[in-house]
């Protein structure tokens, strides 16, 4: 397995110099020992939480994509499809404000609609699950390549190039997991037998412009002028941690992989390759608060109080009324039916999981999480 990861400086979404970018990055990464795409039918994965403008640093930016699109034919890719599903879908998803379809129509490859077909996938060794509903696209192609965005993720911590297969899984049928994997360990080992399931082959990062703060959706843009690649996933995941000034090992879905030991034995099992992680690592990047892990024994003690006091001060969702739009994504998109539409959004924490999904769809930054004792869930 390889344990490369290249670094590469970049610093504008601009044709040329990201097409050089990312070309260098192949290269550092290993090249055609790496991924060999001669020939070969290829999927580009970008990541679409939502269709938002790319000024928004939400989804993997176009020219980015592009710039993909380019190397998959230069290295001699015989068909390139792309697509992605977001959370909460319109019928026959395209990407069109986030400007990837435009691309696609631009540079003469195929988007595939993931909602269209899906099938069963088999996941004979999954910890969590044993298998999926994902789009039959992963049927149709040699190579999977992710193209994430760096990100903070409000649930998870980080979101990169492993939890990026998620979207393979096609709109709303993404919310049962969350149901059935509430507390982020659980929702870590599920991500992670999609990830082994799916087998991607490389991954190319959007480490541009990067998002800060309280990610995927709802954070704010970062410039922090990487490109990242590799085709172990997991080794790219924990360098892009080190770069934005986490500790790896905290992050859930990279302690789950590599506790597995089938792509990396420890995270310091990596060679960088390109900039240094000094010369990469961005400072002052707003990450999401990490929180400790809880006392098992006064939980078994005093089970109902803990699980109260839980509820009261854990981090939560809060609707900002003036900004609400009453569009209802976070109701449909809500796991535990949560929520509700009367008059404003009402939400019931004694049903709430903290998922985070309705804040990742809303379109209106209408949603923030934080700590409240308050059992109201409005904001005027």
């Amino acid at each position: 397995m390889n344990k490369t990861v290249a670094l590469v400086r970049c610093s504008e979404y601009i044709a040329d110099e990201l097409l050089d970018g990312l070309r260098e990055s192949w290269k550092l990464a290993g090249g055609k020992d790496a991924l060999d795409v001669s020939g070969k039918k290829v999927l580009l994965k970008p990541n679409i939480l939502m269709d938002a403008s790319p000024s928004k640093a939400v989804t993997t930016h176009p020219e980015f994509f592009r710039a993909a699109i380019r190397l998959m034919k230069e290295l001699g890719a015989a068909e390139i499809l792309a697509g992605d599903s977001p959370g909460f879908p319109k019928p026959g998803f395209k990407g069109k404000k986030c400007g990837l379809w435009d691309i696609c129509e631009e540079e003469g490859i195929t988007w595939y609609d993931f909602a269209q077909k899906p099938v069963t996938v088999q996941c004979p060794d999954g910890k969590m699950v044993n298998q999926f509903q994902v789009s039959d696209v992963v049927t149709k192609v040699d190579h999977i390549i992710s193209l994430p965005k760096m990100k903070t993720h409000q649930l998870m911590y980080f979101t990169g190039a492993i939890k990026n297969q998620f979207g393979l899984i096609a709109g709303l049928s993404k919310s049962p997991y969350h149901m059935m994997f509430p507390g982020r360990a659980g929702f870590a080992g599920m991500l992670v037998d999609l990830h082994e399931t799916i087998n991607p082959s490389f991954a190319f990062m959007d480490g541009i412009v990067s998002m800060e703060g309280p990610g995927p959706g709802n954070g704010y843009p970062k410039r922090t002028n990487l490109i990242l690649a590799s085709s172990n996933l997991l080794a790219l995941d924990i360098t892009a941690c080190r770069v934005i000034g986490y500790d790896p090992d905290i992050i859930p879905v990279n302690r789950e992989a590599i506790s597995r030991g089938k792509w990396l034995e420890s995270s310091r099992d990596i060679t960088v390759a390109g900039l240094s992680l000094d010369e990469a690592k961005v400072s002052g990047f707003q990450k999401i608060k990490l929180t400790g892990s809880s006392n098992q024994l006064l939980e078994f003690l005093m089970p109902t109080f803990i699980k109260n006091l839980k509820t009261n001060i854990s981090p939560k969702p809060v609707f900002i009324e003036k900004a609400c739009i009453r569009c209802g994504a976070c109701v449909k998109i809500c796991p535990a039916k949560a929520l509700k539409i009367d008059g404003m959004v009402q939400i019931d924490y004694n049903k709430c999981i903290r998922c985070f999904c309705c804040h990742e769809v809303c379109p209106e930054d209408a949603i923030v999480v934080k700590r409240t004792l308050s059992s109201k869930g409005v904001l005027g």
